[in-house]
């Protein structure tokens, strides 16, 4: 979380704003704003929408650092971003250097045992747009067009995100659970 609020700091420094005038502008108290660049909060993705709209720039660039031209790009797990959701318990890992705003994104969700995951009206997926669902850990219900499919650790499914779909945790422990959006 300490990488996002480094992000957010230094592009408040590159526009010479205080942390109060990106608050105001983002319709956040100072405070949030303050624990959200010492990496203590973990802001929402309307929190981040919020953020992103007022330095001016789509949610990605929040998330992602700078990609260059090299090659190869390694993302630290120390550096990957951690999203929330208001009124659910999911919360992701972005994952990859510069891949958010390319042909491919990825990240990891957890999700604390008998808990349900964020459902698709919250996270606004292109029509065609396919997404592979694969379990890392735990025990899993895919909910996709109406149905609930059981999974556990190593399954995957490929469906196209444009349809109604989340998933929920049906095990005790901590499920993880790994989706690619292709597209």
């Amino acid at each position: 979380m300490k990488a996002l609020g480094a992000r957010v700091k230094a592009l408040r420094h590159q526009r010479g704003l205080l942390q109060k005038q990106i608050a105001e502008k983002a319709g956040l108290t100072p405070s949030m704003m303050s624990q959200i660049e010492a990496g203590r909060l973990t802001p929402t993705l309307p929190t981040l929408g919020k953020l992103a709209s007022a330095f001016g720039i789509r949610v990605p660039e929040l998330l992602e650092p700078t990609a260059s031209a090299d090659s190869i790009q390694i993302s630290r797990r120390r550096d990957h971003a951690i999203v929330s959701f208001e009124d659910c318990a999911e919360w992701w890992t972005v994952l990859g250097a510069g891949l958010f705003e390319g042909k491919i994104r990825a990240v990891i969700a957890t999700l604390d045992g008998r808990k349900r995951g964020v459902s698709t009206d919250k996270v606004i997926i292109k029509p065609g747009q396919m997404k592979l669902f694969h379990v890392l850990q735990g025990k899993v219900a895919l909910r996709y067009a109406g149905k609930s499919y059981p999974m556990s650790e190593g399954d995957s499914a490929l469906v196209d995100g444009a349809a109604p779909h989340g998933w929920d945790n049906v095990g005790r422990g901590r499920a993880r659970v790994l989706w690619v959006i292709l597209g």
